[in-house]
C-alpha cells in the first residue's frame, strides 16, 4: 500500500531530491511552500511520514541533524577525489573570516574558496577544483549560489568578480555530511521494487537489455504499483513499455547549454542502431560543427551530458540511444534549449 503524504511532506521529499537535503532556516527568499515545511517538519508525526514513504521508495531514509536533512541515495561511498574536495571545501568555508557569527552578508569571494582547496588538493588544477565544487555546492547540495556583482557601463575594461552566497545552515550541514562520510555505511537490504526505485531515482531510465531478467520481470508485474508510487509526489509520470521504462519530471525545466543540446542531437542521429564507442567523439565534432559551427563546445561536456541525462548506454562496444532521447526536443534559436517533447 503506497503511503500517501501530504502537501507539506511532499515538499520536504521532492527537496530531498533535488539536492539530497533539506535546510530548516527561513531567509528572505524562502518560499511560502518551504516555509510551511519547516515548520512542518518539526512535528514528529510528519518526521514519520517522510521516513516512512522514502524507505517503501528506496529503502533509505534521510538523517536528521537539528531538523536539516541529510539524504544522500547512491553508491555507497563517493570516490577519494570527490570526498576529498568535498571535504576541503567544506573546511575552507567553515575558516572563512567574513562568515564568522551571524552577519547578513554570507558573500564569499570564489578564487577564494577554490584557492584554499587546491592548497588541500594540489594534483588538480584549481579550473577543475571550481568545477566540481560548483557541481558539489551549486549543482548538487545547492549550498551556494552564483553571486555575480551588477555590471556597470564604463570606457575601461573591468574585471568580472564571481562570488558565491553561503546557506545560512552551511556549519551544520557541513557537521552532518562530515559525519555521514566518516561513518561505517552498509548497504541496506533492498526488495526489488526498491532496487528498481533506486535505479529509476539515479539513471531515470531502464531498458531489458541491461536489466537483469529477474529485476525486470518485477518491474512489469509491478509497473501499476511503481506508477502510484511516484505519482504521489505530484512530479514524476512512470512510462513502462515493453522494454524500457522512463522516470519523466514534470518540474524539468528546459536547458540552454549548447553542450545539452547537442548531446540531445547525438543521441536521436544515432538512435538504437547504435555507433562504435571508439566513433562518438568523432560523432560529436561533427554534429557540433553542423549546429554550432562558430562555437567552442568540448566534446567531453557533451559526453556527460549524454551520460548524465541517460540520454545513451553501452551495449557490447555499441553506443546506443535509450527511449528516453526520444522524449527530448532540441532546438537551435537565438536561445538554445532542449525540453522533454
Amino acid at each position: 500500500m503506497v503511503t500517501h503524504l501530504r502537501g507539506t511532506e511532499r515538499t520536504i521529499v521532492n527537496q530531498l531530491i533535488d539536492r539530497n537535503l533539506f535546510t530548516s532556516t527561513l531567509t528572505a527568499q524562502t518560499t511560502k511552500a518551504t516555509a510551511d515545511a519547516v515548520k512542518a517538519l518539526k512535528r514528529t508525526v510528519v518526521q514519520q511520514h517522510v521516513n516512512h514513504f522514502l524507505q517503501e521508495l528506496v529503502g533509505t531514509i534521510p538523517e536528521n541533524y537539528q531538523e536539516n536533512l541529510v539524504w544522500l541515495v547512491g553508491p555507497p561511498r563517493e570516490d577519494a577525489e570527490t570526498v576529498h574536495i568535498l571535504l576541503a571545501t567544506l573546511k575552507a568555508v567553515i575558516n572563512v573570516p567574513e562568515l564568522q557569527g551571524n552577519r547578513a552578508d554570507r558573500s564569499v569571494l570564489t578564487q577564494t574558496i577554490v584557492r584554499q582547496v587546491h592548497s588541500e588538493v594540489p594534483q588538480l588544477a584549481e579550473r577543475e577544483i571550481h568545477r566540481q565544487i560548483t557541481q558539489l555546492f551549486v549543482e548538487r547540495f545547492q549550498l551556494f549560489t552564483p553571486d555575480m556583482p551588477e555590471y556597470v557601463p564604463s570606457n575601461q575594461d573591468q574585471e568580472v568578480i564571481e562570488y558565491w552566497n553561503v546557506d545560512p545552515d552551511f556549519n551544520r550541514i557541513a557537521q552532518a555530511l562530515v559525519t555521514h562520510l566518516l561513518a561505517k555505511q552498509e548497504t541496506p537490504p533492498l526488495t526489488a521494487l526498491q532496487r528498481l526505485n533506486r535505479a529509476l531515482l539515479i539513471k531515470r531510465s531502464l531498458n531489458r537489455t541491461t536489466t537483469s531478467s529477474q529485476l525486470w520481470q518485477t518491474l512489469q508485474a509491478h509497473r501499476t504499483e511503481l506508477a502510484q508510487q511516484w505519482a504521489e509526489l505530484d512530479r514524476f509520470d512512470l512510462e513502462c513499455g515493453d522494454d524500457y521504462a522512463l522516470l519523466l519530471d514534470r518540474t524539468r525545466t528546459p536547458s540552454r547549454a549548447k553542450p545539452t543540446v547537442v548531446a540531445i542531437a547525438v543521441a536521436r542521429q544515432i538512435g538504437e542502431v547504435g555507433l562504435p564507442a571508439a566513433k562518438l567523439m568523432s560523432k560529436i565534432k561533427q554534429v557540433t560543427a553542423v549546429l554550432f559551427p562558430d562555437a567552442a563546445i568540448s566534446p567531453t561536456l557533451v559526453k556527460q551530458a549524454l551520460t548524465e541525462l541517460g540520454l545513451v548506454t553501452v551495449r557490447d562496444a555499441f553506443i546506443v540511444a535509450t527511449p528516453i532521447a526520444q522524449r527530448f526536443l532540441a532546438k537551435t534559436t537565438s536561445e538554445e534549449e532542449s525540453h522533454y517533447e
